[in-house]
């Protein structure tokens, strides 16, 4: 087996380790439900038989879209996702199973060449990952260590019952507007990067408002595929294409009276563009395979971390739909712009958490000194996933050796010396991917699908590629 492990030797060795207790561990006998995306045949099989004697109900996919479909479908406690997966990508499974529900934690797994690409499952909501080949011992304490903390974790505590915490006055600047727009039917446009809290925004604006009453639909633009996109936004009647058994009410129609939250605007495509613009002016919807025109009374708050403005330029999304959506703009500052709100933001955290669990957990003033000293590049989100993470493998007393925060940050000159080779790798290999993606831009004079095929990746990795590394293209 390719992996780095035969299936004998995988089988025997967590065999060895159930021997040694007598019985299945406690801890894991209490999981409901483990669903594993792996594309590799034997590997999967592997797995599921092993995780299967231990006490799992274990289902398993060979690709991204059939575990989204299981994920939609099905309750599970924990998710065990290779990061390379045919057609869609692992990050991309993982985005949308967050759109999803993103109670359920999932443990990624990555070949040693993919430590960035780890990195970045982490800034989007895995809560751990682990290298191929890896130690099944170690596999099985990572999984019963995440389940055990899961267990005790209310999946009903969901982004919707979050507060915004912050003491930062462009922070509070931007509330102030908020609460201002929210009274209007006006269209918003949240501009941040990735992990700000962009939704949380949208979703204050919606309880501020008139609407609050009614549903507050969010949708990610760049998580779902293209194809899909325009029967999600305005349903489609029975027949309307291949698969389409049942009338389905698109978003507009679902929000209709509250708010929709569309995240990730400049991943839009263009055909699609053209229709929500009609949308926004008529304040109507046409499902797919019907002539009939339907009303809908929605508020479009839009989100992105784009620079659109480049994007227009470059011919990717359009002008008069840009302005439409962007009456009002709201510009969320950057976790490392508000050093203020760390501490109040790690104390908030640790308290849901605490009180989730009924169980106390506490933080050192030289860990909040640690925390304050990160620039987090993936922002609230980021933080929030570095703590929690930290009380699943502590007692709860969180200290400055409770974290392993150097993977996740950017590396300045001044600390090179006292990183170790694999960090200088991975910040290395991100300064040569800027390189690459920018000279090809540079080359095809920002054709984003001819710079793909020549880089060799997908449309979407590149597009996801130049929003984690905010490239912009100039003429």
């Amino acid at each position: 087996m390719a992996k780095g492990y035969t299936q004998g030797c995988f089988i025997s060795i967590f065999s060895h380790l159930g021997e040694e207790s007598g019985t299945a561990d406690p801890l894991l006998a209490h999981m409901e439900s483990i669903l594993i995306v792996e594309d590799t045949d034997s590997l999967r099989e592997v797995l599921s038989t092993v995780l299967a004697a231990e006490g799992y109900k274990v289902t398993s996919a060979a690709s991204a879209e059939e575990g989204l479909s299981l994920f939609e479908d099905e309750d599970f406690t924990l998710v065990l996702s290779d990061l390379k997966l045919p057609n869609r990508s692992g990050l991309e499974f993982l985005e949308e199973s967050r759109r999803i529900d993103n109670s359920v934690p999932v443990v990624v797994m990555t070949a040693y060449g993919n430590i960035e690409i780890a990195v970045k499952a982490m800034k989007l909501g895995a809560c751990d990952f682990i290298t191929k080949p890896f130690d099944p011992e170690m596999l099985c304490s990572v999984i019963a260590q995440v389940a055990q903390h899961r267990r005790i974790i209310d999946r009903n505590w969901s982004k919707s019952k979050r507060r915004i915490i912050t003491q930062n006055k462009k922070m509070e600047e931007v509330l102030s507007q908020a609460r201002k727009v929210a009274a209007l039917n006006t269209p918003v446009m949240i501009l941040g990067e990735s992990g700000t809290g962009k939704e949380l925004i949208a979703r204050y604006i919606h309880e501020q408002s008139p609407r609050q009453a009614e549903k507050f639909v969010a949708v990610n633009c760049g998580s779902m595929p293209e194809e899909l996109l325009e029967s999600e936004f305005f349903g489609h009647e029975p027949g309307a294409f291949t698969g389409a058994k049942e009338q389905r009410l698109g978003l507009f129609e679902v929000a209709s009276d509250g708010s929709i939250f569309l995240d990730e605007i400049g991943n839009m495509p263009w055909q699609l563009q053209v229709k929500l613009l009609r949308t926004l002016q008529e304040s109507e919807v046409k499902r797919l395979g019907s002539n009939a025109i339907r009303k809908v009374n929605t508020r479009v708050v839009s989100a992105t971390n784009c620079d659109l403005e480049q994007e227009i330029k470059s011919g990717n999304f359009r002008d008069d739909l840009y302005y439409r959506l962007g009456v009002f703009i709201l510009e969320v500052p950057p976790l490392r712009e508000r050093p203020e709100d760390i501490e109040l933001l790690a104390r908030y955290f640790i308290d849901c958490y605490s009180s989730i669990s009924e169980q106390e957990a506490s933080i050192s003033n030289d860990a909040i000194e640690l925390l304050r000293q990160q620039r987090w590049p993936g922002n609230v989100r980021q933080l929030e996933n570095a703590l929690e993470r930290a009380l699943i493998f502590s007692d709860g007393a969180l200290t400055s050796d409770s974290f392993d925060l150097s993977a996740g940050n950017e590396l300045g000159d001044d600390d090179i010396a006292n990183k170790s080779l694999p960090e200088l790798a991975s910040a290395a290999l991100r300064t040569a991917e800027i390189s690459a993606i920018s000279q090809t831009l540079q080359q095809t004079r920002g054709n984003k699908s001819k710079a793909a095929k020549l880089l060799g990746v997908s449309y979407k990795t590149l597009l996801n590629k130049i929003k984690d590394y905010e490239i912009f293209y100039s003429p």
